[in-house]
């Protein structure tokens, strides 16, 4: 398990930018959950957290530390809670459609597809008036379509709707998560 911010840069730009390469590589390559939640997700993760505090702390007039700690927490918390329910609904999602349930596939696909959304996050977080850029997370859909043609193999006519159900799944769970956790933020703060 490597961990540098140079390995994980080189990804990124290969995922971003030759994404079909990018996931006949990784077709070839076992990696744990560990390996991909220590070595990529969490130092993205920890990124995310600095610059939406940041962003939160030079935005307010009081320069109170308790608002943007909990909105850096609230962050972390959504992408945790979006990985993990992600991953469970990816992999259960695979047997309904027919294919061979691959939970290593699935943390692949969920982690790698995540990062145009946590990207945009860091961008968001340091500038809040950039919101209108969250739009640029929807990248993150084309990813995951990419990846589940390369990576998994389907009964006839079977491969598209699943790719549009999980994709519509995990849209759904992130949209559903962020709101609840931006009231629970709320109505604490």
């Amino acid at each position: 398990m490597e961990f540098s911010f140079s390995n994980i840069i080189t990804q990124v730009k290969d995922l971003l930018f030759t994404p079909g390469d990018f996931w006949k590589a990784q077709k070839e390559k076992t990696k744990s959950s560990k390996s991909l939640w220590v070595g990529y997700l969490l130092p993205i993760l920890l990124v995310v957290a600095v610059a939406v505090f940041i962003g939160e702390f030079f935005k307010r007039t009081d320069f109170f530390i308790e608002y943007p700690l909990l909105k850096a927490v609230r962050e972390i918390f959504l992408f945790v809670l979006q990985y993990f329910i992600s991953v469970f609904f990816t992999a259960e999602l695979m047997k309904t459609f027919g294919a061979e349930k691959r939970v290593d596939i699935a943390l692949k696909l969920v982690v790698y597809s995540m990062t145009p959304l946590l990207l945009v996050s860091i961008v968001t977080g340091l500038f809040p008036f950039l919101y209108v850029l969250d739009i640029l997370g929807m990248y993150s859909f084309y990813l995951f379509w990419v990846g589940a043609k390369e990576l998994l193999t389907f009964p006839k006519n079977k491969e598209n709707s699943y790719i549009l159900i999980t994709i519509v799944v995990n849209f759904f769970v992130f949209s559903f998560l962020s709101v609840l956790l931006s009231k629970l933020l709320n109505a604490y703060y």
